[in-house]
């Protein structure tokens, strides 16, 4: 079993100064072997022979062959076996001549230099088989950590050791776990401050098995929303409110932006002022995460299997393509409206709550599914008639069979039967019994919800006994 356990850091102003370094010497680390893999690779692929000029150094070169190895320029390609090595052994083994040329670089622990070049070859190995981006350079916004190997770092009570840069206290929000070994250790610089995150495994405690098919008991299915009274609709006809944290501040983060762009360049004023509106980011970002965890347990205590929509994130939210009317010039495209509903879908940061979500539902043994979400908002969930005009705003009514309902309760419900239908499961094995029970009180206008005895004596959740609404003139609940 891995779990991590986040502290803040109390360094000294001496230790502070060491971190920063270490953070910009291993940035530009990490970008000038990223530049060396891709000129490696583009050598192989077109080699350059004859004399010819670097466009990126503009410098007049003559090379006597091409490159022996795609994956870098920098060491020795073959260990003295005559193996050949990988991308990261090659690099590594140029360390040495790296420390005795830049000699700045022995300050930082040997160590730390491996593990900066392992997070460079993770970069493309996610590239080759996850299908992740190419990895990019980094900038200093987006460099701000590094790690030290397992069997590196002490822990004492409060005090932690980092090798090279000395004992420092802690915030010991809580205890570390007896029993487990200390794996990787990570350092990050954020706005408020330095944190550590120390990842712990006992290797006793088996990893927990996800839930088996004949004992799911309950699915849940969640719609996405960016509406202030509806961040998700649950097909329990439940609405989880959207905090909005980033509107509730954006009065005084604009005003600390205003007092930021007014102070004089470069000066210590000027950079004090951009420290509080950082701090206000990292203040916001607490917030949403502190929320996501608390939503994401939530969801994972009254339901066995969880049924999300796979959305296309980064789609919604690109920019719209640009016009032009027969004389060239360019129209209007309604960017400027699509403008705000982009800024509500980065406040509900959709992404991150699925990983919660997903992380926790590891945890305790759920199912986290993601399905497809095409026209999940303009079907029907009882009789499964599909109209665009069987919505209208956030009112359903099915034309077909004359069904009332919430918009986004019915396609949370929509979601959730095809998420059971993924998995195979039987709707009328979920639970054994079928009830019939009147619809929502949203739906009929009446305050109560009418249940059956049989389904207020289930053990779960009450709001879960209202999984699916409708399904085949009944009502089955969850």
């Amino acid at each position: 079993m891995i779990v991590t356990h986040k502290y803040k850091l109390k360094p000294s102003e001496s230790q502070e100064k060491i971190i920063l370094n270490w953070i910009t010497m291993l940035r530009s680390h990490y970008n000038y072997c990223l530049r060396d893999r891709i000129e490696a690779y583009e050598e192989v692929k077109t080699p350059r022979l004859g004399e010819y000029c670097n466009l990126r150094t503009k410098a007049h070169c003559t090379p006597l062959t091409c490159s022996v190895s795609k994956n870098s320029n920098l060491g020795e390609p073959f260990k003295n076996n005559g193996k050949k090595r990988n991308a990261y052994e090659q690099q590594s083994s140029e360390l040495p001549s790296l420390k005795k040329s830049h000699p700045w670089y022995k300050a930082i622990h040997s160590t730390v230099l491996q593990q900066n070049l392992r997070r460079l070859d993770k970069a493309f190995q996610n590239f080759f088989d996850g299908g992740r981006g190419y990895p990019k350079f980094k900038k200093r916004h987006q460099f701000k950590s590094f790690s030290y190997p397992p069997n590196q770092v002490k822990v004492e009570g409060d005090k932690i050791y980092l090798p090279s840069i000395g004992w420092m206290r802690m915030y010991l929000s809580r205890p570390l776990r007896e029993g487990f070994e200390m794996r990787s250790v990570t350092i990050r610089q954020k706005a408020d401050g330095f944190y550590v995150a120390i990842q712990l495994e006992d290797k006793t405690i088996p990893q927990i098995q996800s839930i088996d098919l004949i004992q799911v008991k309950s699915v849940l299915g969640v719609d996405c929303g960016a509406r202030p009274h509806k961040l998700l609709a649950l097909s329990n006809g439940e609405n989880i409110p959207n905090p909005q944290y980033e509107k509730r501040l954006a009065k005084r983060k604009t005003l600390r932006q205003r007092r930021a762009s007014r102070k004089k360049r470069g000066s210590n004023n000027q950079r004090q002022a951009f420290r509080e509106l950082a701090r206000l980011d990292q203040k916001i970002v607490n917030q949403r995460e502190d929320y996501q965890w608390k939503l994401a347990h939530k969801l994972n205590r009254i339901s066995d299997v969880i049924v999300m929509e796979d959305l296309n994130i980064q789609g919604m939210i690109r920019k719209c393509k640009p016009k032009q009317n027969e004389n060239g010039h360019f129209v209007k495209n309604g960017q400027s409206a699509k403008k705000a509903l982009n800024r509500l879908i980065r406040d509900c940061s959709w992404g991150e709550l699925k990983d919660k979500i997903r992380q926790v539902a590891e945890k305790f043994g759920r199912i986290f599914l993601e399905v497809n979400p095409k026209y999940s908002s303009q079907t029907c969930s009882h009789c499964g008639f599909k109209d665009k005009k069987n919505r209208h705003k956030e009112s359903f009514l099915c034309l077909n069979c004359g069904t009332p309902a919430d918009a986004d309760t019915n396609a949370s419900i929509t979601l959730a039967k095809r998420g059971i239908k993924k998995l195979g499961i039987g709707l009328d094995t979920l639970l054994g019994v079928t009830q019939e029970v009147t619809g929502t009180p949203e739906a009929t206008g009446a305050s109560n919800r009418d249940t059956s005895e049989a389904l207020a004596s289930e053990p779960t959740n009450p709001l879960q006994l209202s999984l699916f609404e409708w399904m085949n003139g009944r009502v089955i609940g969850c």
